[in-house]
């Protein structure tokens, strides 16, 4: 054992690249993570550091609930000259800390396989009740879409990890169970639109992970001096900032679950005008427009710079220079804009809230509406038909909620009458009261005389 051990010896801890921050401890709520060589002098380093704490303070350290994890590279050597310094014998890092993997590295798609199974825990133990509809809506909407939340705001979830909790929200929705497969007479896009777009308003896992991966996009953007900043930063682009960077070949699967967010963050990030400095022509800087910017640019127009369509030495629009530079409908939204007197320079905010600051709720929004998007115009689905006014009409019906989850079926054709049960499970679809030829929905509450 050395016998001078002082702040000479003492280790600056790690870095993930030669532009990070070194790092020599994380505290967490009851837990102290210390970076330190793999080498006796380091290991007598942190061992007297306990041994100062033991003495001020009168508590100790317990040595059996703590362990020592080693980088690869290790030599084994090395590894027993720290064990045998800090009498600490476990070699180990949990299968997860924080409620999050420790092992997420590449082929990571096992590692999340606890949140499935926490899910049909979860809807195993409901489904021995015998729920109405609008009961196993709020269970499903109150636990289980709860249940992902925290690991989907870090990671970027596998595919194959969202296809198991939607089979396990959609099989109990529908069939009261995991494993009764009944018909299931919605789509699982359709059932997770909101409810005023006829459907369900349950949540799309794929696209809330990354709505939520979206905010650590977000926060890294607002706020670049955090330590898990500046860390990315210096691993990732040292030289450029968060938009511009790329996706290196071995990159680590948080910084790819960050370029996933940073993906949604690009469709509604948007530059709010100061001094001017934008481009006019390439930057988002139009809160009213679709695309953010410009719709055309036009042949004569020589503006390159916001700050050209201010009256010269003011934050003012030069009215008559921005409707010469644009068609009218681009003219009436940029005028609309209030340039901020006192910003120092044209700052980046969320189109899609007043405040300017990103929220998953507008993000998750945009998503699905894109979704939804495609998917009408992918199928020939009609506008009308998601109309919301016929549908807020049901949901705000003085009725129990199972009876407005009634009369959603029933707008839907979603009821077990013969003529939708002959699409799946019999082949004939005459009413048994009346001998009708067709046994629906309207001919049973309005046309079955024995019905009535």
């Amino acid at each position: 054992m050395l016998k001078n051990i002082g702040p000479l010896y003492v280790s600056r801890g790690v870095r993930v690249s030669r532009n990070a921050p070194w790092i020599s401890h994380l505290l967490f709520a009851d837990d102290c993570l210390i970076f330190t060589q793999a080498s006796r002098r380091g290991a007598d380093r942190v061992a007297k550091i306990l041994e100062d704490y033991n003495k001020g303070s009168g508590q100790l350290v317990n040595k059996h609930k703590s362990a020592i994890f080693f980088s690869p590279n290790c030599e084994e050597e090395s590894k027993e000259a720290v064990k045998e310094s800090l009498q600490i014998t476990t070699e180990a890092l949990g299968e997860r800390y924080l409620g999050l993997p420790t092992a997420a590295g590449r082929g990571f798609s096992d590692a999340f396989d606890y949140v499935p199974a926490w899910v049909r825990g979860f809807v195993g133990g409901w489904a021995e009740k015998s729920l109405s509809c609008a009961a196993r809506e709020v269970l499903l909407k109150a636990n289980v879409q709860a249940v992902p939340t925290y690991p989907m705001s870090c990671f970027l979830m596998p595919p194959a990890i969202c296809k198991k909790l939607t089979s396990a929200v959609s099989n109990y929705w529908w069939a009261s169970a995991l494993d009764n497969h009944k018909i299931h007479w919605q789509s699982w896009e359709k059932l997770t639109r909101s409810k005023h777009q006829g459907g369900m308003g349950f949540r799309d896992f794929s696209l809330f992970n990354r709505a939520m991966l979206g905010k650590q996009a977000w926060r890294l953007i607002t706020r670049p001096e955090s330590l898990c900043a500046r860390v990315l930063k210096g691993k990732y682009f040292p030289d450029r900032d968060l938009m511009s960077a790329t996706r290196k070949r071995r990159c680590s699967e948080t910084w790819r679950s960050i370029l996933a967010g940073r993906d949604v963050l690009k469709k509604g990030l948007i530059k709010r005008i100061g001094p001017g400095d934008a481009d006019v022509w390439h930057d988002n800087w139009i809160p009213g427009s679709n695309s953010f910017r410009p719709l055309i640019q036009l042949p004569s127009v020589g503006v390159e710079k916001v700050k050209d369509l201010f009256v010269p030495g003011t934050r003012v629009w030069n009215e008559e220079l921005v409707r010469q530079s644009f068609v009218p409908l681009d003219a009436e939204e940029i005028l609309k804009i209030k340039p901020g007197v006192n910003m120092e320079a044209d700052m980046e905010a969320w189109a899609l809230e007043r405040n300017g600051l990103y929220t998953v709720k507008s993000a998750y929004r945009l998503l699905k509406d894109e979704q939804a998007a495609g998917a009408m115009a992918k199928s020939g689905e009609a506008q009308a038909s998601v109309d919301g006014s016929s549908w807020k009409l049901v949901w705000k019906l003085n009725v129990p909620p199972k009876v407005r989850v009634f009369w959603w079926r029933a707008m839907h054709n979603f009821l077990p009458s013969k003529q939708d049960l002959r699409r799946h499970v019999i082949p004939e679809s005459h009413c048994e009261m009346c001998g009708d030829p067709v046994e629906s929905l309207y001919h049973i509450v309005f046309l079955c005389p024995v019905a009535k």
